[in-house]
């Protein structure tokens, strides 16, 4: 009954103390004794990143140590039919790629789970699933708003290998050019499913819809993802189109109003259709051997500022991942260190805008670890 009260207090702080916006979901794993009713962990990630940016034909670099996330994260159970998850970032900085999560999970039946609170949106594709472990991985901006929202959810398990999950959820973000992307209310489907007994076919799937705050304006979002297992090579596919009425990121939004300072109330109305394939090679045992390669192009729904034209194509974004990861411990990848080089490209079509355009070069030498202290 103690263990319990102290569990719930737990919960209440993190539901009510502030939680900060950052870019990308924590790592989700199960824990290493699911008959635990508590298991404490703590997760820690620093590089060291040597960059060349080319931006507004102006060269710039540097190199620099980096402690990219310090996470405290509590999993666990109440009963045979509650379980939760805890997460809270001790230290937050400026690259951050940790969200905090506080959810319960209702086990109705073997069959049918509710989960309420903090949680993860239910978004599809490898590329949002496998981004919770792989350390050796920098994934690109594909998802806009990265605030974990406040919501529930019903997972529904009809047969062996396939899950059906129902979201609603809201949110609440400032992007850093403080234009308001609020989500009074959106919900996801997700399907998750894999073929053969040993899963050798995965696929995640998903469509969700937010409302926006102005009336008539929704973020659309369709990511397909599926992975083929064939031990010791994976190799992943994603496709994932958002359909943004008022643009998530505000990227190319910044970029126009800098060009016109006085019309800084118009947003951008845009598509983003990012594509993307990924390999690991698991070469020897300690070893894998990463590639990654991503397409992205944005188009305008509308005109804005005479520079946006409707239905133009105005940027291609290319990206390029290639190096290794070392496992120490075989079997686990709790410890991680991984040699990666980063080529991305953003060339925008518009000669107004052109002069943004980009070419970025990033070497980095990481390490990640999790460290289970209860």
């Amino acid at each position: 009954m103690k263990k319990t009260k102290i569990t719930l207090l737990i919960l209440f702080l993190g539901f009510f103390c502030p939680f900060h916006s950052y870019s990308e979901i924590i790592k989700q794993k199960k824990t290493t004794d699911d008959d635990s009713y508590s298991n404490i962990f703590l997760d820690f990630s620093s590089s060291l990143n040597s960059t060349v940016k080319t931006a507004n034909k102006e060269f710039t670099e540097g190199s620099r140590f980096s402690e990219d996330y310090l996470n405290l994260e509590i999993i666990g159970k109440a009963n045979d039919k509650i379980s939760y998850r805890f997460a809270k970032q001790l230290k937050k900085t400026e690259n951050s790629e940790m969200i905090d999560l506080a959810y319960l999970k209702y086990k109705w039946n073997d069959k049918l789970y509710f989960l309420v609170g903090k949680q993860p949106f239910s978004f599809g594709s490898m590329e949002y699933a496998n981004s919770f472990y792989e350390h050796g991985y920098r994934y690109t901006d594909v998802y806009k708003n990265k605030e974990n929202p406040v919501g529930f959810s019903f997972i529904y398990i009809p047969i062996k290998d396939h899950e059906l999950q129902f979201q609603i959820v809201n949110g609440m973000k400032k992007n850093k050019e403080n234009i308001d992307q609020s989500h009074p209310m959106g919900g996801s489907v997700n399907w998750n499913w894999s073929l053969f007994n040993n899963k050798i076919i995965q696929n995640r799937w998903s469509y969700s819809v937010f409302q926006e705050n102005e009336n008539k304006k929704f973020w659309k979002l369709l990511a397909l993802g599926s992975q083929l297992n064939l031990k010791p090579l994976s190799i992943e596919a994603d496709y994932i189109l958002s359909d943004e009425d008022i643009e998530q990121n505000g990227s190319i939004t910044k970029i126009i109003h800098s060009l016109n300072s006085c019309d800084t109330n118009n947003v951008a109305s845009v598509k983003y259709g990012t594509y993307l394939v990924k390999l690991k090679y698991n070469f020897l045992p300690k070893w894998n051997f990463l590639a990654k390669g991503v397409y992205e192009t944005g188009i305008s729904k509308k005109g804005m500022n005479g520079v946006l034209e409707e239905n133009k194509l105005f940027k291609k974004a290319y990206t390029y991942y290639g190096g290794l990861e070392f496992l120490p411990i075989m079997k686990s990848d709790d410890l991680s260190l991984h040699f990666i080089y980063q080529n991305h490209r953003v060339n925008y079509s518009l000669d107004p805008i052109k002069k943004e355009n980009e070419n970025n070069h990033i070497i980095i030498l990481g390490l990640s670890y999790r460290v289970k202290m209860i």
